[in-house]
């Protein structure tokens, strides 16, 4: 029985052991597969290189739909949320961007006759003289190219292959009829009813739209395009889409477009109550920006108002070719592109010596100028023209109602009459480009893109859009000026009211501003930077400073997040400088910066930034602070300087975030030095991406501390302040056994924690050891 008693008990014992390593190890496992369920969120992103693109087959396999491009150091990738931050801190990356989306730049009209548009901007003159744009090869990216029996292509791409994500798409495959309908404004057939502005060129068709994705793709797909018309000889591409946020990826494949002596023509973009900006890639100076004008060469309404604005060309109501095989008409700045590019090419052929900057420049000294004299926000230069202006024509008044040419109608009756069913009999020159007005959505696709029969006889529709013009045409000036007295009145009232409620909002401000170094709630400590809308970036070392290039603060969207990355060849920085114009570009912006290194991020809103050059200090601690010893990782202080002035506090709240060794499983906070107190105070105990947060209006000391052992080394640290109160008298020279029982005691008392599995390790062996003495000693059983 005994040996049956030994055996059990230390089998037991051996079984407690092991648990007792096993399960906290079993902790951390479940934690880090929590974060592995966290980060299994996708985005995509474009990566810039320094130099060297990484070998596909050498990054992580969480990375999927990795595209690299040939003539720029740049990949395209579908990463988890959580490895980007991990991406930005390699030595090779430049900067990484959200790969956005794309959108169509198209709204949709009722119908009005074939040619008008041909015959604004001197097409047919430019077919007299012989010109139809013959060895010029345009590129179009867009969303497919049917193959319409009424005009040619040279070749096509697809950026969609075999092994792409979503499966092949090819050239081919017009899914929305987008695609086809601006190579009909640019190449179709002439004779055809449709005919193209330049049916002589080499026609080139680029898919960058998915059909599984309808009217929207990303900057990546964009991106893969123009490499291809680029590197396959392209003089002119055409992108009729456009994105909100500038990318300068796109930009800087633009610009060696230009180098190259590519012209590139793209859409301004349509207005409605989300899209107020003018679109990228429109935006960049390198690309000829184009807006529309209607039958009556007057703005559409719809169509983007902005200084960039080059060109403006006939946007609304455009025939074109369908994927049907038959003819549809659409509308939107998508429209006015192909206009421009094609009299770019017909000058191109007539001036087969001048460059493409010279085909521009030409272009805009021919423009039939509108509106304002000289460039303006609405038509640029003014109209597209072939001919050159001369000092006999007249410009067009504002008053552009009476400016429709008398032919129309004659005209769209000869369409009618060609023998096809696209004909419009209900259509009257009353109705024909009266409105400026669209009837939808005009930020996306039309979903109605039908035959032209199928878009005619809505006469009731154009009714209430003449009513929004005659509302948009009041001055809402006069509305103002002829208030009323009453209501005058109310509105003193209601100021005298919004006074008050905001004299009690000051209080209440004041009351609280004292609490800024209290525990954020954990909302706003929770609150992550959208990381869509955030762009991270290396940045230079200029005399041991980190500095931005201006470029990379453009490249964030409004109200994003700047995220200034330090990889291990720039961990020894601490300062990031920047200058009195950066700085008033993040708050017109309202930018926010991140600061991110191995160990760290902090997050700088811009409300926090005044006028003037900028310092940001994340420095080692040189004042002299208490429990150095028992940190994790190293003692930081924070600042920002401006114009050599510090503030101690700021009007927003910041973020800190250390990263140290499994801070969340050993339960580590973050604490802030008090210099009045000279002690350590909490800041704050939550944790997010493996890190602990704090959040304050201050720039501090602050430092990672395990709370256990900072209370135990305070308790020690008091206990000897209140030991020299006791008077001790002179102890004799201690014997050597004393000082061992000291010593053992010392031992027992230091640390209890690690007793227990000592006191069982040693339980262990000597049961096993008197246990194999029991069995192998030759007693009796």
């Amino acid at each position: 029985m005994k040996k049956k008693h030994i055996t059990t008990g230390t089998a037991g014992m051996i079984l407690v052991l092991l648990l007792s390593a096993v399960l906290p190890a079993g902790q951390i496992f479940a934690e880090d597969a929590r974060a592995a369920d966290e980060a299994d969120k996708y985005i995509d992103i474009i990566v810039r290189y320094e130099e060297t693109v990484p070998d596909e087959a050498s990054l992580d396999p969480r990375y999927k739909n990795i595209e690299t491009m040939d003539v720029l150091p740049i990949q395209t990738m579908s990463v988890p949320v959580s490895a980007v931050r991990d991406i930005s801190l390699q030595e090779n990356v430049r900067r990484i961007t959200y790969d956005q989306e794309v959108q169509t730049s198209q709204s949709t009209y009722d119908v009005s006759s074939d040619d008008w548009n041909q015959d604004m901007i001197g097409t047919f003159d430019a077919w007299e003289d012989g010109y139809t744009g013959q060895n010029v090869n345009v590129a179009v990216l867009d969303t497919g190219f049917y193959q319409h029996q009424e005009i040619t292509y040279a070749g096509g791409h697809s950026i969609f292959g075999e092994d792409d994500e979503m499966g092949p798409d090819p050239w081919t495959n017009d899914h929305s009829g987008h695609g086809t309908h601006i190579a009909g404004i640019l190449s179709a057939q002439q004779g055809s009813r449709a005919q193209g502005i330049a049916p002589g060129i080499d026609l080139y068709g680029v898919k960058v739209y998915h059909e599984d994705n309808g009217g929207k793709t990303r900057i990546g797909n964009l991106l893969s395009g123009l490499e291809w018309a680029i590197q396959n000889g392209s003089d002119i591409i055409v992108i009729s889409s456009g994105y909100a946020d500038r990318n300068h990826e796109v930009h800087e494949m633009i610009q060696l477009a230009a180098s190259q002596g590519i012209l590139t023509v793209a859409a301004s973009g349509n207005m409605s109550d989300d899209n107020v900006s003018i679109d990228y890639p429109a935006a960049h100076e390198e690309v000829i920006a184009v807006s529309g004008v209607n039958q009556r060469q007057a703005h559409v309404s719809d169509s983007m108002v902005a200084y960039e604005n080059e060109l403006a060309a006939p946007g609304q109501n455009i025939l074109s070719l369908s994927t049907d095989g038959s003819h549809v008409t659409m509308s939107g700045t998508s429209q006015a592109v192909p206009h421009v590019a094609g009299v770019a090419a017909l000058l191109m052929e007539k001036y087969p010596n001048e460059s493409a900057s010279a085909i521009r420049q030409r272009l805009i000294d021919q423009a039939l100028d509108l509106g304002e004299a000289g460039r303006d926000v609405i038509y640029g230069y003014g109209l597209v023209q072939y001919a050159e202006q001369t000092s006999d024509e007249t410009v067009p008044e504002e008053e552009p109602a009476e400016e429709p040419s008398e032919g129309e109608p004659a005209k769209e009756d000869e369409g009618t009459d060609e023998g096809t069913d696209e004909g419009t009999p209900e259509e009257t020159p009353d109705n024909t480009g009266e409105t400026d007005e669209p009837e939808g959505d005009t930020d996306s696709e039309s979903e109605n893109e039908t035959p032209v029969e199928s878009e005619t006889g809505s006469d009731g529709s154009d009714e209430p859009q003449e009513e929004n013009s005659s509302d948009e045409d009041s001055d809402p000036e006069e509305m103002t000026d002829e208030a009323s007295p009453e209501t005058e009145a109310a509105v003193d009232d209601e100021s005298l009211e919004s006074d008050e409620t905001e004299s009690e909002e000051k209080v209440e401000e004041d009351e609280t501003a004292d609490s800024s170094n209290e525990e954020a709630p954990a909302d706003e400590i929770d609150e992550e930077p959208d990381p869509q809308r955030t762009v991270w970036i290396r940045p230079s070392e200029t005399n041991g400073v980190a500095t931005i290039a201006e470029e990379d603060i453009q490249t964030v969207a409004d109200n994003g997040v700047l995220a200034v990355s330090f990889d291990a060849s720039l961990g020894h920085i601490d300062r990031i400088s920047l200058s009195r114009d950066q700085v008033q570009t993040l708050k017109e912006k309202n930018v926010s910066l991140l600061v991110a290194r191995v160990d760290l991020e902090w997050v700088i809103p811009a409300s926090n930034l005044t006028d003037g050059n900028a310092l940001l200090t994340f420095e080692p601690t040189r004042q002299s602070v208490t429990f150095e010893e028992i940190t994790k990782g190293k003692i930081l202080t924070f600042g920002i300087e401006q114009e050599g002035q510090g503030s101690a506090s700021l009007p927003s709240h910041m973020t800190y975030r250390f990263f140290t060794p499994a801070a969340e499983y050993n339960r580590d906070h973050l604490y802030q030095w008090n210099d009045t107190d000279e002690s350590w105070e909490l800041l704050g105990d939550a944790y997010t991406k493996g890190g602990v947060v704090g959040v304050t209006t201050e720039t501090p000391t602050l430092a990672v501390f395990n709370p256990e052992e900072l209370a135990s080394v305070r308790a020690d640290a008091e206990a000897e302040q209140e030991e020299p109160a006791v008077s001790e008298p002179a102890q004799p020279d201690t014997e050597p056994v004393d000082t061992v029982e000291e010593e053992d005691s010392a031992f027992l008392d230091d640390d209890s924690s690690g007793l227990p599995v000592v006191l069982s390790s040693v339980v262990v062996v000597i049961l096993s050891v008197s246990g194999g003495f029991y069995f192998f000693g030759g007693k009796a059983k």
